[in-house]
């Protein structure tokens, strides 16, 4: 296989399945216990979660009260979908362990360690309920449970655990910024801040400050969240965390400029400098100095850090056109860090495709998908590059697959919808599936794009030009301005036609579709 040919470590479905017969093989004990361990980390740490489920439960069967398999079992029945055995590995952990926060820490490790094509927190949200419901007495339960339901935008729930929280303990930070946060998130911008002032009125609490300034930056208000957090730094002028957070805000913001300085004097002082590198080398690269960047990024030693760094290094190589070192660069990553083969692969396709070589870059989402056969993002990524390398009918294939098993899914329905009606084919079902798109996401630019391209393909012309002037304007691209184009020079407007393809000549770098209607409607 080309990939292989390249360098790329083989898949470690053999390797592991390997690990996993081996550990089946060794006498009862701790040896089987140690063996399956080993296979069941190996698998988890690739992606493997079927393989490492198996060996989690051999793991498990030699060493039943240890806290990091029942962590490591509930978040693997999480993920195939099997909720009650997840409840029951973690009640479980939750019984063996005296101190519950072990096996918390362990478990939260190993859910953050999933790969969201196999587990989203909306999936995780009734288990960590139920936990909680049956332990209301932890903490450490309650809290997680409560973090969980506010990612899975459960916000009454998230603040009915909060306030429980703050029933054993009215001094938690933690439990009022999460119960803030919730009301936020709720939509009571002005009750969330309220909750926050007055604990802030009563007591000096820097956490809490901390997190009221994270608050303000949630709530839109920006210049209130940089004055209050300066004024922080004031009365702790020693505080590295509070410019690190500083720096951060502003980077966040689009203010690259001024976080730039702090950053750099943070690293001259030895604060946290892998952070550091990786900030200036974001920074760097947002004004497309790729240089400096590639410079900055590639000093970071960071094993956490790697893959984002690895990421920047790669796309700065790229938009040099220095192919080649963006290939050595991600190669010697996944060298040093097999475990990150599988998330390196759409990266590698990536970089594939800004070198023209689509068939290796397809070659890459088929071994990606080797790993999360059912992952809609990769599904999706290749079906696109299937249309870019003309197998439309494989395309659409992969297409219709994907709606069912995601049949309201709003992306997946306009990505079919565009497709059949850019091929001017079955354009009552592209109608259709644009309709529904557009009913369960109705704010998107690219689907108001889709439904004025199918009206124009099934020649209700008039009704096509509204709805592209407003995908254009919320959406200024090459490729909505061409339709917009095409449509205008069919209803006879060629001034407006005209004047609308010259501004978009000269707007847009990629003019390909343009100098296409251009060619069309010459005169």
């Amino acid at each position: 296989m080309w990939l292989a040919e390249a360098g790329w470590p083989a898949f470690p479905g053999s390797e592991a399945r390997a690990l996993l017969a081996e550990a089946q093989r060794s006498p009862e004990g701790a040896a089987t216990a140690s063996k399956a361990r080993d296979a069941a980390e190996f698998a988890f740490r690739r992606d493997l979660y079927a393989l490492a489920l198996e060996a989690a439960i051999l793991w498990h069967a030699s060493d039943s009260g240890d806290p990091e398999v029942l962590a490591l079992l509930t978040a693997l029945h999480a993920a195939a979908g099997d909720m009650p055995a997840a409840f029951e590995a973690a009640r479980a952990g939750l019984s063996t362990d005296a101190d519950d926060g072990r096996f918390l820490a362990a478990l939260e490790e190993r859910l953050n360690g999933i790969n969201s094509d196999a587990l989203t927190t909306a999936d995780l949200e009734p288990l960590t309920a139920r936990l909680a419901a049956g332990h209301p007495e932890s903490p450490d339960v309650m809290s997680l449970a409560a973090r969980v339901a506010l990612a899975a935008n459960e916000f009454s729930q998230a603040a009915r655990l909060a306030d429980l929280l703050l029933r054993r303990d009215p001094l938690a930070d933690d439990a009022h910024a999460l119960a803030a946060t919730a009301l936020l998130r709720a939509g009571e911008p002005d009750a969330a801040l309220a909750r926050l002032t007055e604990q802030l009125a009563t007591r000096d609490s820097l956490a809490l400050e901390q997190n009221y300034v994270v608050l303000l930056l949630e709530a839109r208000q920006p210049r209130e969240a940089l004055s209050r957090l300066r004024n922080l730094r004031a009365a702790n002028p020693g505080s590295l965390d509070l410019a690190m957070q500083e720096a951060r805000i502003l980077q966040a913001l689009g203010a690259g400029n001024i976080a730039e300085p702090i950053y750099l004097e943070l690293f001259l002082r030895g604060y946290r400098a892998d952070s550091c590198r990786l900030a200036l080398g974001q920074i760097a690269a947002g004004r497309e100095d790729w240089l400096e960047s590639i410079e900055w990024l590639a000093g970071i030693e960071s094993d956490r850090l790697a893959p984002a760094a690895t990421e920047l290094l790669v796309r700065a190589f790229v938009a040099r056109d220095e192919i080649d070192e963006a290939l050595a660069t991600l190669l010697d990553h996944v060298g040093r860090y097999p475990r990150h083969a599988f998330e390196s692969l759409p990266l590698f396709a990536f970089a594939m495709r800004a070198a023209g070589r689509d068939v290796q870059a397809l070659a890459a989402y088929e071994e990606a998908l080797r790993y999360r056969p059912q992952s809609r993002r990769l599904r999706m990524q290749r079906a696109h590059l299937l249309l870019d390398l003309e197998e439309h009918r494989r395309a659409i294939r992969e297409m219709e697959d994907l709606l069912d098993d995601y049949p309201r899914d709003s992306e997946v329905l306009n990505a079919l919808g565009y497709t059949l009606a850019d091929r001017g084919i079955r354009l009552e079902e592209a109608h259709g599936h644009i309709s529904l798109a557009l009913e369960l996401d109705p704010g998107s630019p690219a689907i108001v794009d889709s439904m004025g391209w199918v009206l124009y393909r099934l020649g209700r012309k008039e009704e096509a030009v509204p709805l592209l002037e407003q995908a254009l304007e919320s959406l200024p691209h090459p490729e909505v301005a061409a339709h917009l184009c095409e449509v205008l020079y069919e209803l006879g407007q060629i001034d407006r036609a005209d004047e609308l393809l010259r501004e978009s000549l000269a707007q847009y770098d990629d003019t390909a579709l343009l100098e296409a209607v251009r060619e069309r409607y010459s005169r």
